[in-house]
């Protein structure tokens, strides 16, 4: 069987309703219910992956007199996306390299309790169940109280702009956005059933199958609105029409949501931070890209439209050449966007960056500019012989996003883009590093204060041979930033946060002698 979508006279325009049915993809039981495609899941001893089994889990669409299908395939192209059904995938290899001595990094256990579990699956099969509960009802001494005081946000204006109305169509004119709560006059009218069997769909398809949900926590969450924030045009909040119910529920439904979402987060951050531990990067690292698993080979993943296939293809075999001959000096087309980034202090050989949208799709994603511009600037401090570096060992690993790099639920959930070892006197020093612009951040943004949260982290472990920090390499000016929070230069830096512009020629060393000087202090 194909797993098939069919649209008949649906989708005539635009609509954020359309939108959805393409992201809705192939609900998966997975091996042993664990909702995962069989790429991602950790299959048991002696169980082999089936043939093909990736067309079945691949959702395929079509329509029928749907005039947005063509409008979509429009949208895809102008986003230098592939829109072809015939593709084909290439596989390029990567080369590891773990260095002279065994690296350490925090991660949650792999056995607790005695159970052998995988990452992110611990707490829905070992934890306690958390029952749902809001601000009112939690006691004063619950620790979740502080987490949950940082205000659910959610701007419903992009929503507003997608629909096209012509009463709103000035809405990106709008220089300051309402700010609105739902009120008795708006709650009476939802449909508390609805909303809790919603919950309970968003849960499960979550995985969070210990999370309690019940309708008294629903109904006290939606009386209660100093837990969230609404940006909504004013207009849209006045009850003189019942065809607005509908748009107050859907309202309602996107705020619980947020707030069951950061409500487990906490609890479940509660509970693993208690089996964190350090352990030793394998080969077998969930940090190094997908594997292709019937020939146990580690590489990149390339979707290749097969109308540009001789040519891709040829340019992607010359790198694939140089990569196995052992070549440092990678060289990738221009025609192709493509970069190849050979880096001897990286756990494995190449790092690959796209110039602009480019023609092929990468799988783990290529990395983006101020991430390209870190390893860049950070290999050539290593080519300078720096007196700072004598007697040290740097290795670097880019840490992967959700399900496979490392995360932190102290931080929202945070996954710093790269690893970064500082070996010497016996003590590894491991930076969490995050390239990134700050202007759309808050000053309280847990990834600004998790300069912090590490050092907690730290001092929980207890291993006076291991150093943690976090550093943000800002993207965006101090100037920029400055306007926008008020904060001077001064006061980020010593928030571990550095510019990558501004301080080009200094930031890398400023980052590895904060640490050294961080851990001897």
């Amino acid at each position: 069987r194909v797993s098939t979508m069919g649209l008949m006279h649906i989708g005539k325009s635009e609509g954020a309703q359309i939108v959805q049915l393409f992201g809705r993809g192939v609900r998966l039981k997975g091996c042993d219910m664990s909702l995962k495609r069989s790429g991602r899941a950790k299959l048991p001893e002696g169980l082999k992956r089936p043939d093909f089994v990736e067309t079945l889990e691949t959702l395929h669409v079509f329509g029928v007199c749907a005039k947005y299908m063509q409008q979509f395939r429009k949208f895809l192209s102008v986003e230098g996306l592939a829109v072809d059904n015939d593709q084909e995938d290439f596989w390029l290899p990567v080369v590891k390299t773990l260095g002279k001595q065994p690296l350490k990094t925090v991660r949650l256990k792999e056995v607790i309790n005695g159970v052998r579990v995988e990452s992110g699956e611990a707490f829905s099969k070992l934890g306690p169940m958390p029952v749902l509960r809001s601000l009112v009802s939690l006691g004063e001494d619950d620790p979740a109280r502080s987490y949950l005081n940082n205000q659910v946000v959610v701007d419903w204006y992009p929503k507003i702009k997608a629909m096209k109305s012509e009463e709103l169509a000035d809405v990106e004119a709008v220089a300051e956005k309402h700010e609105a709560k739902l009120e008795r006059v708006h709650t009476a009218f939802l449909d508390l059933d609805h909303l809790y069997f919603e919950l309970d769909r968003f849960k499960s398809e979550r995985g969070w199958h210990n999370l309690s949900v019940s309708r008294t926590a629903i109904r006290e969450l939606l009386e209660d609105p100093t837990w969230y924030r609404l940006h909504i045009p004013e207009s849209q909040m006045i009850a003189d029409s019942f065809d607005k119910v509908r748009l107050w529920g859907q309202i309602a439904l996107a705020l619980l949501k947020k707030y069951v979402e950061r409500y487990y987060t906490f609890r479940k951050n509660d509970w693993e931070r208690r089996h964190l531990e350090y352990a030793k990067v394998t080969v077998a690292d969930a940090n190094f890209p997908m594997i292709r698993e019937k020939s146990g080979e580690y590489g990149y993943r390339i979707t290749v439209d097969k109308s540009k296939e001789e040519i891709v293809v040829a340019e992607l075999e010359r790198l694939r050449a140089q990569i196995e001959r052992g070549d440092h000096k990678l060289r990738a087309s221009k025609d192709l966007g493509l970069r190849a980034l050979s880096f001897d202090r990286h756990l494995y050989t190449p790092l690959l960056a796209l110039d602009g949208v480019g023609v092929l799709e990468i799988t783990p994603v290529p990395l983006n500019m101020g991430e390209r511009c870190f390893v860049e600037d950070l290999k050539a401090y290593c080519k300078r012989r720096p007196p700072f570096l004598d007697g040290k060992e740097l290795y670097l690993l880019r840490n992967l996003s959700r399900g496979r790099g490392i995360g932190f639920f102290e931080a929202g959930n945070f996954h710093p883009d790269f690893i970064l070892w500082l070996l010497t006197d016996g003590r590894q020093y491991v930076t969490f590093v995050d390239p990134k612009g700050l202007v759309q951040l808050g000053v309280d943004n847990e990834k600004i204060q998790f300069y912090k949260t590490i050092k907690e982290i730290e001092e929980r472990l207890g291993d006076p041979n291991m150093v943690l920090n976090s550093y943000i390499v800002s993207v965006s000016s101090s100037q920029d930033i400055k306007k926008r929070w008020d904060r001077d230069k001064s006061w980020l830096t010593k928030r571990n946060v550095v510019f990558q512009k501004e301080d080009h020629h200094s930031y890398i060393e400023a980052i590895l002698s904060g640490v050294v000087g961080d851990g001897d202090s």
